[in-house]
């Protein structure tokens, strides 16, 4: 009895992966734009810039909007550049993290931590520029996603997670959970249930509250277009970056694949619903690949990596 209910635990087991990016066959590019090293690439479009620290945003009609710094993370900015790299800056003094250009490309969006004071939050053309609209909000907020005139806004302290509106200036509480990370376009929510450090765990919803998956091991850092199907780390991952990453369904949380890499992963992001790229991290090296399943393939030539 207990060897009929073990095997049928091996069977149920999804399959692990361990990915050496120099012994993979060498696949096409990455689909869309997508920056290799310094350099913006989109098909034959080749954007290299001085600053080494290039963090791409998303697309504003023709022109591309990245975030730009040092490797020390002075003079960090927001540019919009066109083909012939005509540049429009956005933001100055904003971090990464802390900027996200909305779905629909039209306007870019900031939150500052400023203290005691809490967050401000601002939002500006990406086109031209322009004030559109602000908000200070009571403790620390993160911008999770934008898209035609409404923001997802994670909260601590207190923990909260909100939609602004801010075109008419409405907002809603979704949840009294600290909401990390969302996708308005997929209809998907994650937030943590307390302090992770604390005994907290992640939960997966839909932005109404619909509860998808709950896990106290792992959380959520990538969301596949149609939302059923999500990328995973170790809940309590930081540093580098984590050595293992799985891809879950979204409802129920069943595990389909886990790769490991040879030291960690950086950025993890969805090409399409079935294709995880994966940033794979050497000692010294760092590549780009692509995996369906448990076939795997380079999307990029193998670079130094920035953190060795």
């Amino acid at each position: 009895m207990k060897t009929a209910i073990l095997s049928a635990l091996l069977t149920l087991a999804a399959p692990s992966v361990t990915i050496h990016p120099a012994q993979l066959d060498r696949g096409p590019d990455v689909a869309g734009p997508h920056v290799e090293g310094r350099t913006l690439v989109d098909g034959s479009t080749r954007l290299t810039f001085h600053d080494p620290v290039v963090t791409y945003l998303g697309r504003s009609g023709e022109r591309y909007v990245v975030h730009l710094m040092t490797h020390n993370g002075t003079r960090p900015r927001v540019v919009a550049v066109g083909g012939g790299e005509r540049r429009t800056v956005l933001a100055r003094g904003v971090q990464a993290a802390e900027a996200v250009l909305s779905d629909d490309g039209k306007d870019l969006l900031t939150g500052r931590w400023r203290g005691r004071t809490g967050t401000v939050v601002r939002v500006v053309s990406a086109r031209t520029a322009r004030p559109v609209a602000e908000r200070h909000l009571r403790g620390a907020v993160s911008l999770l996603d934008a898209d035609a005139g409404l923001v997802v806004l994670g909260g601590w302290r207190p923990a909260r997670t909100l939609t602004w509106s801010y075109r008419t200036g409405e907002m809603h509480r979704v949840n009294g959970r600290s909401g990390y990370l969302a996708s308005i376009s997929a209809d998907r929510l994650a937030s943590y249930t307390g302090d992770p450090y604390r005994g907290g765990c992640s939960a997966l919803t839909t932005l109404d509250g619909q509860r998808l998956s709950r896990s106290c091991a792992e959380r959520v850092v990538a969301i596949s277009p149609s939302g059923h199907r999500v990328a995973t780390v170790g809940l309590l991952a930081d540093g580098p970056g984590s050595s293992a990453a799985h891809v879950r369904r979204a409802a129920g949380g069943r595990e389909l694949v886990e790769y490991r890499a040879p030291y960690v992963f950086g950025r993890i992001s969805w090409e399409d619903d079935q294709t995880l790229l994966l940033d794979t991290l050497t000692t010294r090296k760092v590549a780009t690949v692509r995996c369906v399943a448990e076939e795997c393939e380079r999307a990029s030539a193998i670079r130094p990596s920035p953190i060795s």
